[in-house]
């Protein structure tokens, strides 16, 4: 409670974060729902979030937090997909506050993704100095 930074991996079918639970700002890395039924966040979450990022919308209304969101009246295009945010170089989108204080990024797992995101961290950490054997 009171984090700013929320990180769920769990195979957790009811919801196991609590929307009252989020202080603003915060930011919610939500990456256990990868399956029809799994569910971390409780859908208010979502509906209430001033920027809902996901992977894949498709993906995510399938399995991830969208799911349960859209039964509860998410509108799903509401959603931004990361690869549009990135194309267009940035997060917006209508009414939203440029500065979102609630934001959750549902994660259902985009093979081709993961492994840009490996290969961008291994050029990042060949660009570090060694780290000493013995500290």
């Amino acid at each position: 409670r009171g984090a700013g930074i929320v990180l769920t991996v769990t195979p957790a079918r009811s919801a196991i974060v609590r929307t009252a639970w989020l202080r603003r700002p915060v930011v919610v890395l939500a990456i256990g729902a990868d399956s029809a039924g799994k569910q971390e966040l409780e859908a208010g979450a979502l509906i209430e979030a001033d920027l809902v990022v996901v992977d894949s919308r498709a993906q995510c209304v399938d399995k991830g937090e969208l799911q349960h969101a859209v039964a509860a009246g998410f509108d799903p295009e509401e959603a931004r997909e990361l690869g549009e945010c990135i194309a267009e170089g940035g997060w917006g989108r209508g009414s939203k506050p440029s500065r979102p204080e609630l934001v959750v990024f549902d994660s259902t797992g985009v093979a081709i993704q993961d492994v840009k995101i490996a290969e961008l961290c291994l050029a990042e950490l060949s660009r570090q100095p060694a780290v000493p054997s013995k500290l």
